[in-house]
């Protein structure tokens, strides 16, 4: 039996004993210990997972950053019925499962669920979808369309130009990982002139597969003497342009670049040859959200806390605020945060963010208005939940079908 076929059941609590041995030709691997299943996946191929949490209280710290260490698995949670409506298990659920099944477990659809995952995985592999791991994270179509552009780059340099914290280096770095390039990063800023002409002249030459990505940040700070020395590589080097490459990252926009004064004629071509703009955080509408909530779970779960989410002023202030320091000062305000945090959820002033919100967000005082707001996101988040079933709905609200159907006209909320 081909050794991808093999799925691996972690049974952390109560053990899946329903399932048999083999079913529609796949092998289950059953473990109790997480550092038995971590060696048995450091050693296989297998490519899916279930985790049987059906009889925990909560998740584990340590299961978690056990999972961190397996992201390339496809895991698919047990829960009770109970545990899948509270907020922890579904942070778990979302933060590291491709899918989730409730007990009583039906061995058909978990099978069917478990053919969704490993076909999903042979398609992410063939494909190569490069960016959709690690923390380059991002939905707006600005952000997605310039990802798109890296993606396809076939050599010859590329300059990824955006402000200061966009993530710049990291799309590089992940990059360079993704096609197999050993990653070196040269900053203007820390590293004397001499030390590119070493590495162009001495590194590249040693290296037996000669597989480099040179990475150099804050590009329109280097000495044109050095521009010239990486122009007269690309000149004279040009068999080696395969199986080396150049990604410059530029804090200039591509109409100042001519009249900034700062770079060589040759190399100043050689930049405006692969030009992707990384559009800054302010102008990636929900993403900042979306970052946020990455980093708050992850962080959280390094510092050993559970926090749920950010509190409603929060997600106020990150939505609102223009982030001048884009990822990097968002990063930062989050970890503050999450490390002065003893509560559920982290609000905007332990993020220093409180003075971000707008005084007119504070002159609504009415408490039957403060009420209403918080029926209406309390009514939005269950019928999310529940697929839009009122009835369900109605149940765990504790009111009656009636009366939800009635708060939800007149909030004019929409399933």
């Amino acid at each position: 039996m081909a050794l991808e076929r093999e799925i691996l059941v972690l049974q952390y609590s109560s053990g899946l004993r329903v399932l048999g041995s083999q079913h529609s030709n796949w092998t289950l691997v059953r473990y109790k210990s997480l550092e038995a299943a971590g060696l048995y996946l450091d050693n296989s191929e297998a490519s899916i997972g279930i985790i049987d949490c059906s009889g925990a209280e909560q998740p584990d710290t340590k299961l978690e950053r056990w999972l961190d260490s397996y992201k390339g698995v496809s895991w698919i949670a047990v829960l009770s019925k109970c545990q899948i409506f509270r907020k922890e298990w579904q942070v778990f659920v979302t933060t590291h499962c491709y899918d989730y099944h409730t007990t009583p477990i039906s061995e058909d659809k978990l099978f069917v669920t478990i053919g969704r995952a490993y076909g999903m995985t042979n398609l992410k592999n063939n494909l190569s979808l490069s960016f959709q791991r690690g923390e380059v994270i991002g939905r707006h179509d600005n952000f997605k369309k310039s990802l798109r552009y890296l993606h396809r780059y076939s050599g010859g340099g590329v300059t990824l130009s955006g402000e200061e914290g966009t993530g710049k280096r990291l799309l590089a770095k992940t990059w360079a990982n993704l096609k197999g390039y050993r990653f070196l990063d040269f900053s203007v800023n820390s590293h004397e002139p001499d030390d590119y002409l070493s590495i162009l002249n001495l590194d590249l030459q040693n290296d037996p597969n000669g597989s480099i990505c040179f990475c150099i940040n804050s590009v329109e700070c280097l000495p044109q003497y050095i521009q010239h020395h990486i122009c007269s590589f690309f000149s004279k080097n040009k068999t080696r342009l395969n199986v080396c490459e150049f990604i410059f990252c530029c804090g200039l926009r591509f109409d100042e670049i001519d009249e900034a004064g700062v770079f060589s004629p040759d190399f100043l071509m050689l930049l405006k040859k692969n030009w992707i703009d990384i559009p800054p955080l302010r102008d990636r509408g929900q993403d900042k959200l979306v970052l946020a909530k990455y980093y708050l779970y992850k962080l959280s779960r390094e510092q050993e806390k559970r926090l749920l989410g950010f509190s409603s002023d929060a997600e106020q202030a990150i939505v609102k605020y223009d982030w001048p320091g884009n990822v990097t000062e968002l990063i930062e305000r989050v970890v503050i945060g999450v490390s002065s945090c003893e509560e559920n959820y982290l609000n905007a002033e332990l993020m220093g963010l409180e003075e971000k919100l707008s005084p007119e967000e504070y002159t609504n005082l009415s408490l039957r208005k403060a009420r209403e707001e918080a029926e209406a996101i309390a009514i939005k988040r269950v019928l999310n939940l529940v697929s839009g079933r009122p009835g369900r709905a109605a149940e765990l609200l504790c009111i009656s079908r009636a009366s939800l159907h009635r708060l939800i006209a007149r909030y004019g909320i929409r399933r």
